[in-house]
């Protein structure tokens, strides 16, 4: 009789133990805005966690940590940027042309130190060109910065992308800030 009891709480545990397993092994796949960036989510004791730094690089942010005091810090500056060309704001080009513009930016809640600032224009193969580098940007809460005249030729259509990179005091790394869309038809 003693021999059952123990076959059945062994039975027990087992199935509930590996019920516990199998919860946990479970797998969310991670979408932002409809994109999916595959099975990322982890499931630790019936609480999921995404990366921070994956988060905080679709959203335009920069992700730091203090360690002293066990601290992960995440900055979401607010930045906006225009493409302009001579007076007029524009998004939208005719495929083959060359247009000669400049990007106006403008930004609030920086609160991350940064040591240098860049801009690229990338076509829609992907190929890149710098317009903008500056080291050791001022650090202000609300700043502004314009580009010089870019003269620059649309050859394809399709989607170019004005990015605004920062690299922050303490670090090595890019982190992209903001996007601006520029459509050839």
């Amino acid at each position: 009789m003693r021999f059952k009891k123990v076959l059945i709480l062994l039975l027990l545990l087992t199935l509930m133990g590996g019920s516990m397993i199998f919860a946990n092994a479970s797998k969310y796949r991670l979408t932002i805005n409809g994109k999916s960036l595959g099975d990322l989510v982890a499931v630790v004791d019936g609480v999921r966690h995404v990366p921070v730094h994956l988060l905080a690089s679709h959203f335009f942010s920069f992700v730091t940590w203090d360690d002293n005091k066990q601290i992960v810090h995440v900055n979401k500056p607010n930045i906006h940027m225009m493409t302009i060309s001579g007076t007029t704001i524009f998004q939208g080009v005719e495929k083959g042309s060359t247009v000669t513009f400049y990007v106006l930016v403008h930004g609030e809640n920086l609160t991350t130190p940064i040591s240098a600032a860049r801009m690229d224009i990338v076509d829609p193969y992907d190929s890149e060109k710098e317009i903008y580098y500056e080291s050791n940007p001022e650090n202000l809460d609300v700043f502004r910065l314009r580009t010089k005249d870019v003269k620059y030729k649309f050859s394809y259509a399709g989607e170019y992308k004005v990015r605004l990179y920062m690299k922050p005091e303490k670090g090595s790394d890019w982190v992209l800030v903001s996007e601006k869309t520029i459509y050839a038809q």
